[in-house]
């Protein structure tokens, strides 16, 4: 029989992962679901551990599932992605949770582990991921809801620095924390010119915020950034917001959570398989808000190439 792998960051939400994990080690005892835990203890650690698991147990793996945030699941993903015939599974415990909503995750996480239980048979459903690499980096990396370069790689960092943070996801509005650093930086942020080369065409933007290469609709803990983008259409929706003044960025980030900010003039839509991003000024970039290096940054699109247990 096989195994329900699961990979739990028990710190992830500020504790809430292992606030969750307890709650569904309860449930798998009380159906006497065969499973395996495993424990993040460093950064990276979740990748490490998928890795290891797929070339260890590849045949005996029922699934991998991830107990935590999208950091988490973006680990899980960047160690499964060399084992697609293993399922992916993810129970949301962070505070952003932006994969739940974006593949149709059950929010509560017993109800998340439920669907799991018992759709267990059955082959998941083929989803794109996409595959970066970043300037001086020899290894390529792998993301799955979406990446950003320039004010919102920005944003995730100095929210992910936060203090507040962990003190406002007790109180489960971690999002809020993002807004915060956004109206921090709102006003200091040094704008560049970019150049996107998108499956062999050339744009130019002056005065741009950020570009963000989406797999699917939500990014930034529920903001709707693109609205249309379909993870299973073999293409990204790229979002590129320039030449708009510091005031009315502010304005289109709160149209963002209802995706009304398409509207606005200053801001650019594509959509494209492969992707170039170069920049006049090196630029931070996040892989589903984790940072991973600067500009420049080529990314590409690997279609339906990991099976996950959503509904």
């Amino acid at each position: 029989m096989k195994l329900f792998i699961f990979i739990v960051n028990q710190k992830a939400g500020n504790g809430k992962g292992l606030r969750v994990w307890n709650k569904l080690k309860q449930e798998l005892e009380k159906k006497k679901i065969d499973y395996r835990s495993f424990f993040t203890k460093y950064p990276n650690h979740a990748a490490e551990l998928a890795r290891q698991i797929g070339s260890m147990f590849e045949d005996k793996v029922e699934a991998v599932i991830a107990v935590g945030g999208d950091g988490t699941i973006n680990e899980v993903v960047n160690g499964m992605v060399y084992y697609p015939e293993i399922k992916v599974g993810y129970v949301p415990a962070g505070s952003g949770n932006d994969f739940s909503r974006g593949f149709n995750v059950p929010k509560s996480p017993l109800d998340a582990l439920s669907f799991i239980v018992r759709n267990k048979a059955s082959k998941g459903k083929w989803f794109d991921i996409g595959k970066c690499k970043v300037r001086g980096k020899s290894n390529s990396s792998y993301f799955v809801s979406s990446l950003g370069t320039g004010f919102d790689a920005a944003v995730s960092k100095l929210t992910n620095e936060s203090k507040m943070k962990k003190y406002l996801n007790k109180i489960h509005i971690g999002s809020i924390a993002y807004v915060g650093a956004l109206i921090r930086l709102l006003f200091t942020y040094r704008l560049t010119n970019v150049s996107l080369h998108i499956d062999g065409k050339d744009y130019q933007y002056e005065n741009v915020w950020f570009v963000t290469v989406s797999n699917q609709p939500f990014y930034g803990g529920g903001m709707k950034i693109a609205p249309k983008a379909n993870p299973k259409d073999g293409f990204f929706d790229i979002t590129v917001v320039h030449n708009l003044s510091r005031v009315k960025l502010l304005f289109v980030f709160v149209t963002v959570f209802f995706g009304a900010h398409t509207k606005f003039k200053e801001i650019a839509q594509h959509k494209g398989a492969n992707i170039k991003v170069e920049s006049d000024e090196k630029i931070l970039v996040h892989a589903d808000g984790e940072l991973i290096g600067q500009t420049p940054i080529q990314v590409e699109v690997q279609h339906r190439k990991l099976s996950f247990m959503v509904k």
